[in-house]
């Protein structure tokens, strides 16, 4: 079903045939509606059921009548001008906050999952749709996810998650339920909304890092910037610009990981902090996650958890460590998208991002095709170019002073990298991995021309109402230095 279709209607508006009030002095048998009663009550039914039937078919024509793939595409154009206005009534956004911190006293965190229903009203440029019965919850770990309102009540900036295909508390095999079990919104299911909670004063890192990604065919979601503006009962209490990205998913794994996309996809993980593929040997390091009850496994299956088959994972973390080396190069290279690896680590070390799989095991997922190929994949880079977290304890300067191969490492880290250890101890993929850090150099993938491309073009749209100021040069530029320095050490070695 397309996205325009406004399901709130069906789902929401229950008529009743004829209300009884009984009042304490009369009887029931006093207030038994007569025929006129029950005949124009049946009239009014039948109109509204009319004007129901009116409203859905022209939401359904206006569906039919949208391509979603040009909205897709107009939504990750950063020439556009995109607004989202998030409406949520008072008890809703009650709610929200209920949800939150009901959770925080029984689990001493904020990480409810439980969505709200809001309406969406969003403009690109000088159109503008409304979608009702949307879905939104907050997003974050324990330590980025907080309250939507402060001390003293005021709405704040969160992170959020916006769901289009969620049934609230619709009857599985109604019409109304199955509809909205299978809408999309700009071809997604499910969006993801970051605040800038590392003062960028661009707002654009985390999107242009991944635009890099892109440009280097690592998959990663498309990401843009959009004013959202929280709406509680008609009153806008907060305006800020958020990075929206696609969400990975089965939706992502079709667009970037399959040749043809199919209806069956692989074993998709998202992975905690310490899940870098050390040997596997307790089953609880694994599963399906229930926020519900705060059972959060490191390897989260994010498909197929119907009927979820963990022996890819496992058998796949003891290959990997095999002790016979040759044995250990002949499966990476036969069962581990190598290449698409070394571009990712090349990618990391010029944004300068230490909350990575070598700087801090975090922030990835894994990818198992049908064949039990694995594809790493990075996601999370707000901490970047020189913003956010330092990581001082196992990162200098930003990144600035760490090199290219003894990257930065936590001390409070007590597991191994194997990805990272058994690829780069070939000399071969050595020498693949410094070639990618100077082509995105020498391409302009990575410079201060593509950043202030992006930029320029974002504070055009957006600069009037927002503070944004450029302050990457000195970052673009030295980073730029020291890496090539680092390259060219290494290549004289040999």
């Amino acid at each position: 079903m397309k996205w325009i279709k406004r399901i709130l209607v069906l789902s929401l508006v229950a008529t009743t045939l004829v209300v009884l009030e009984v009042s304490a002095d009369e009887t029931l048998l006093l207030n038994i509606p007569s025929t006129e009663d029950v005949i124009k009550g049946i009239e009014d039914k039948n109109k509204q059921q009319e004007e129901l039937d009116k409203l859905f078919e022209k939401e359904l024509k206006l569906s039919q009548e949208h391509n979603q793939a040009e909205d897709y595409d107009k939504l990750f154009d950063m020439s556009v001008k995109h607004t989202f206005l998030i409406e949520f009534t008072q008890e809703e956004w009650d709610g929200l906050i209920n949800d939150m911190t009901s959770y925080y006293n029984e689990f001493g965190s904020y990480r409810s999952n439980n969505y709200r229903n809001v309406t969406i009203t969003y403009t690109a440029d000088d159109e503008t749709y409304v979608i009702e019965n949307v879905g939104i919850r907050s997003k974050g770990n324990i330590y980025s996810r907080g309250l939507p309102v402060d001390q003293y009540g005021n709405v704040t900036e969160i992170h959020y998650m916006m769901k289009f295909n969620e049934t609230f508390d619709l009857v599985e095999g109604t019409e109304e339920y199955d509809a909205l079990k299978k809408r999309e919104v700009f071809e997604q299911e499910q969006l993801l909304f970051k605040r800038n909670n590392t003062n960028d004063p661009s707002y654009i890192n985390e999107i242009f890092s991944y635009q890099m990604f892109n440009q280097a065919d690592v998959p990663v979601p498309k990401g843009t910037l959009a004013e959202v503006h929280i709406v509680i009962d008609g009153r806008v209490e907060n305006t800020h610009l958020y990075n929206v990205f696609e969400h990975f998913d089965e939706e992502f794994i079709r667009r970037y990981l399959q040749d043809i996309p199919t209806k069956e996809v692989g074993d998709l993980y998202k992975v905690s902090w310490s899940g870098t593929l050390e040997p596997i040997n307790d089953a609880w390091l694994y599963g399906v996650r229930d926020w519900e009850n705060n059972m959060r496994p490191i390897y989260a299956l994010e498909t197929n958890k119907d009927a979820p088959n963990y022996e890819y994972l496992v058998e796949y973390s003891h290959l990997f460590n095999q002790s016979n080396i040759n044995d250990r190069k002949t499966f990476i290279n036969d069962y581990f998208d190598v290449d698409t690896f070394l571009r990712t680590m090349a990618i990391n070390v010029l944004t300068g991002n230490p909350d990575d799989y070598r700087g801090n095991g975090n922030n990835f997922l894994y990818y198992f095709d049908e064949e039990g190929v694995m594809t790493y994949l990075p996601f999370d880079y707000d901490n970047s170019f020189g913003s956010g977290w330092p990581a001082t304890e196992g990162h200098c300067n930003y990144t600035l002073c760490n090199e290219i191969y003894e990257w930065g490492w936590l001390p409070w880290n007590d597991f191994s990298i194997p990805l990272w250890d058994n690829v780069i101890m070939f000399e071969e993929n050595r020498i693949i991995y410094e070639n990618y850090l100077m082509e995105y150099i020498e391409t302009g993938v990575f410079s201060e021309q593509a950043y202030l491309d992006m930029f320029e073009l974002a504070e055009s749209l957006y600069g009037e109402d927002h503070v944004m100021y450029y302050d990457k040069q000195f970052f673009i530029r030295e980073k730029i230095r020291v890496v090539t320095e680092d390259v060219e050490y290494y290549q004289n070695q040999r």
